[in-house]
């Protein structure tokens, strides 16, 4: 209802999903506006609980725990999303092939290059590390992605060193596009990005409070973890390290770079005309440090629209 928003915690056991398995939903923010969103996915994904992937396809089996940020917009941090197996083998497939960013703005228009000063590749859908992670993605996803309709799409690796940044912006088209292969064969469809799946591969060399992905217009549900609160390691067992993400001292929420983690964000309001979240827009705030490198997976799931679609 209308009114102040208030965060309301649940405690529910989640009947086993055929995307994620049995879950547990932490928290959920009561609004009309949240209740319309929320109904296109499949809660069990909103979880902080461990989750689960069978082997299928030559994938192998993998786990991995979530934690939700926030809730309008969506936003949730997943740890282990990918193994360092995995991160390196992705990244062998993508370096050679490491050139200039490409940069678009509304439409078809560019912007100016110095905006982003990363290099990036689009990776190989073919390749088996590559796809098994696709898949992964859109399982998580649940029921917002429509097999049939949506597409997983090319997914990316960025790659940045010492000073190397992307400015604030949004992951979505302000118009929405039309693909090659639609032009060519007069199929009536336009597409936009429905989300975002932001996997950290490598971090090395990286100055504290430098290379983080930084939402300026994000507030989270709870505050960021204490310095001296104890974190999940990459082994599994809790540790002291210093907190995950943190406030930004120009507002929003900024988020460290650890290899292995990512972030997962919603860009697209519900509804069939692909309008964007202006709240999603988002930094890669500049990497300090003489070998500072940070590695990156961009996965962009495509939702189209249109008769055709």
């Amino acid at each position: 209802m209308a009114g102040p928003l208030h965060v309301l915690i649940i405690s529910l056991t989640v009947a086993v999903s055929a995307y994620l398995g049995p879950m547990v939903l932490d928290y959920l923010l009561i609004t009309s506006q949240l209740s319309s969103q929320l109904a296109s996915f499949n809660f069990p994904f909103l979880s902080s609980k461990s989750s689960s992937e069978a082997s299928t396809g030559g994938c192998l089996p993998h786990s991995y725990t979530t934690q939700l940020v926030s809730l309008d917009p969506l936003l949730i941090y997943i740890h282990n999303f990918v193994s360092a197996a995995e991160s390196a083998s992705i990244i062998a497939a993508g370096v050679p092939l490491l050139a200039a960013s490409p940069i678009t703005g509304a439409g078809s228009d560019t912007v100016a290059p110095q905006t982003r000063t990363s290099l990036s590749a689009p990776l190989p859908s073919n390749h088996a590390t590559v796809s098994c992670i696709l898949a992964r993605a859109e399982s998580f996803m649940g029921t917002l992605f429509l097999p049939g309709r949506d597409d997983m799409g090319v997914a990316q690796l960025v790659q940045y060193t010492d000073t190397q940044k992307f400015d604030l912006h949004r992951d979505w088209f302000a118009r929405p596009r039309l693909l090659d292969t639609d032009a060519a064969a007069g199929r009536k469809r336009l597409y936009n990005r429905l989300a975002t799946l932001f996997v950290v591969l490598r971090a090395e060399g990286i100055e504290e409070g430098s290379g983080e992905t930084w939402f300026p217009l994000v507030k989270g549900i709870h505050d960021p973890p204490s310095p001296t609160q104890k974190v999940e390691g990459e082994d599994g067992e809790n540790k002291e390290g210093l907190p995950l993400w943190r406030e930004h001292e120009d507002g929003g929420l900024a988020f460290k770079p650890v290899a292995g983690n990512a972030l997962f964000w919603v860009n697209l309001f519900p509804g069939k005309n692909g309008s964007g979240d202006a709240r999603t827009l988002h930094a890669g705030l500049p990497v300090q440090g003489p070998a500072g490198l940070k590695t990156g997976m961009n996965i962009w799931p495509r939702t189209f629209f249109g008769p055709d679609a």
